[in-house]
């Protein structure tokens, strides 16, 4: 075939030109984003008025929301457990009785409580962990007016809690925002216009988008098969565009009528990377400080290069243990690589780039098995997990955990030069710093004990299909996935056990409203402090060394605590094949 054929087959000829245009067109866009972001959220008149306005107001005058009377920190955190525990038992239910419910062509038959359990936590949280299989095991009305229902809301949180963060750290009063009032305006005038538009543009490219249940077919050899449908395309605009992760089918987006073509690939990563980045732009428009947000930009920059440029490399050459007939797959374009578990419409480079370059966020989203990477490549989407998703991070998560560091890398300035930390003109001092570094530490805990705990407790061995260091990986890798609201999934681990139903549920709901806690009672410990002048003795917290420093504190923290598993896992496996 030649590079005319194959770029007409929708085959890419090299995932370096995808990565180069997904660079290109995130630096256009995302400013372009910030600055509606901005406008949005700055202020009490919004882009969009006149369209968005009426059922905005609709909708606050049904819940009874004043969105002008603010929240102390513990009011918006109150706010935000009750509204995830109302939607997590609505979710359960709707899963257990949707056998028996309307809109199930497929019909699919209600879940089991661990499972629907399992499910409800990981679409309420945001991490789209599917211990199941979509095509067969969900109603169509139970995705619609369920699970996608929650992409929403969980990315709108999330933005919520940015957006409370950063009043507190940067705003003059007590009051961090309204929870209500954020997510209304979230889901209204951001999630709810982008995603229509990314759905329109999903289906154009050929992704499917119907009511319909599977229609059986007869193949050239005669045989039947049953071709699935559904409301794909809108579950699969939200799933990216959130940050989420939650796929219609069970292989993701490897398969062809969720991602049809390598121009869906790149799409697929536009969406799930320029919004994170637009939220730290808009981050340095509202605090009137944009080389602030640059240096927090600069910093993601660096982390989703590496580990994405370091596993498409890994790929593209292949693994040098297997016979190099093997690990140097011929694919139509002519190139090679690590073809296994690939999808050869894409080659290794691109399969790998939208797989590894969304390990950096909460969404997740592959079109490959990580399974069948490298012990490098698989060990790169490992780490982008492990170093707290900041790069650039899911919807608002990425942005409030990357404040976090920047908090502590202040208060290490401050002690290196002997003055009060202080960021943004307020004093960070040991209240602060006990919640930040509670902030920081937990989630590794919480990965680190369960998975510890997995590797001796029978049910959770039982579930392991490979032994040594790639199951380690494997082990690792689900409760990282979990505990981070990422949701990819490494197989390799039969995780549709009670066990891990259980202990993944429990990690999700840990993982993704502790920190969020956490984060928010730091705004609210900096809220109404009094901002200080800047004077000539103040550290600089933009420019490249404070960026160096806050770049080695990420990747120190991250490494020192998670050295040993790393080194067991990936490096063993390179090591010993």
């Amino acid at each position: 075939m030649s590079h005319a054929e194959a770029a007409a087959a929708g085959v890419s000829r090299s995932g370096w030109e995808q990565l180069t245009v997904v660079i290109v067109v995130t630096l256009v866009a995302a400013p372009l984003l910030g600055r509606y972001l901005a406008a949005l959220f700055g202020g009490d008149r919004a882009p969009g008025d006149r369209v968005f306005g009426p059922p905005e107001r609709l909708l606050l005058r049904a819940g009874g929301i004043d969105p002008d009377k603010g929240q102390t920190w513990t009011g918006y955190a109150r706010s935000l457990l009750a509204f995830g525990l109302v939607s997590t038992i609505a979710l359960f239910a709707l899963l257990r009785l949707q056998g028996v419910l309307p809109g199930n062509p497929t019909h699919a038959p209600g879940m089991g409580p661990g499972l629907a359990f399992n499910t409800a936590v990981s679409f309420v949280t945001g991490t789209n962990w599917q211990a199941y299989s979509g095509e067969t095991q969900v109603s169509f009305l139970a995705q619609m007016a369920g699970l996608v229902v929650a992409q929403f809301t969980a990315a709108a949180v999330g933005v919520g809690v940015a957006l409370a963060v950063v009043r507190g750290i940067a705003g003059t009063g007590r009051d961090v925002g309204n929870f209500w009032g954020d997510l209304v305006r979230a889901v209204v005038r951001l999630f709810l216009p982008l995603a229509a538009v990314a759905t329109v543009v999903m289906v154009s490219q050929g992704a499917v988008q119907n009511l319909a249940g599977a229609r059986t077919v007869t193949t050239v050899t005669g045989a039947t098969q049953g071709i699935p449908g559904g409301p794909v395309a809108s579950m699969e605009a939200i799933k990216l565009l959130g940050t989420n992760g939650g796929s219609a089918y069970g292989v993701g987006g490897a398969h062809p009528f969720e991602n049809p073509n390598g121009f869906t690939n790149i799409f697929d990563l536009l969406l799930v990377i320029v919004l994170p980045v637009a939220l730290v732009l808009m981050f340095g428009r509202l605090i009137g400080r944009p080389r602030q947000a640059y240096t927090i930009l600069a910093v993601m920059a660096v982390l989703f290069l590496g580990h994405t440029l370091v596993a498409m490399q890994a790929e593209a050459h292949g693994s040098p243990a297997p016979p190099a007939a093997v690990a140097h797959t011929v694919r139509v374009d002519g190139g090679g690589g690590n073809m296994e578990g690939k999808e050869v419409r894409f080659g290794a480079e691109g399969s790998a780039l939208l797989t590894a370059g969304t390990m950096g966020t909460t969404a997740g989203a592959t079109d490959s098995s990580l399974d069948s990477y490298t012990a490098v490549g698989g060990g790169s989407a490992l780490a982008a997990i492990l170093l707290g998703e900041v790069s650039p991070g899911g919807d608002g998560g990425g942005l409030y955990g990357m404040l976090m560091f920047v908090l502590l890398a202040v208060f290490l300035c401050g002690l290196m030069v002997g003055r009060t930390p202080e960021y943004l003109g307020k004093k960070v001092g040991v209240p602060q710093m006990k919640l930040v570094t509670l902030h920081v530490f937990a989630a590794p805990a919480v990965i680190l004990v369960l998975s510890g705990v997995s590797l001796v407790y029978g049910s959770g061995t039982r579930s392991i299909l490979n032994p040594g260091p790639h199951g380690l990986t494997e082990m690792t890798y689900s409760f990282a996935s979990a505990v981070q609201n990422n949701g990819s999934a490494f197989a390799g681990l039969s995780a549709a056990t009670p066990w891990y139903d259980t202990s993944l549920g429990i990690a999700m709901l840990v993982g993704r409203f502790l920190p969020i806690i956490l984060v928010l009672a730091v705004a609210g410990s900096l809220a109404g402090s009094r901002v200080h002048a800047t004077t000539d003795a103040t550290v600089s917290t933009s420019g490249p060394t404070f960026g160096g420093l806050l770049l080695g504190l990420v990747v120190i923290v991250g490494g020192l605590t998670f050295l040993p598993v790393l080194v067991l896992g990936p490096v063993a496996e390179r090591l010993v094949g």
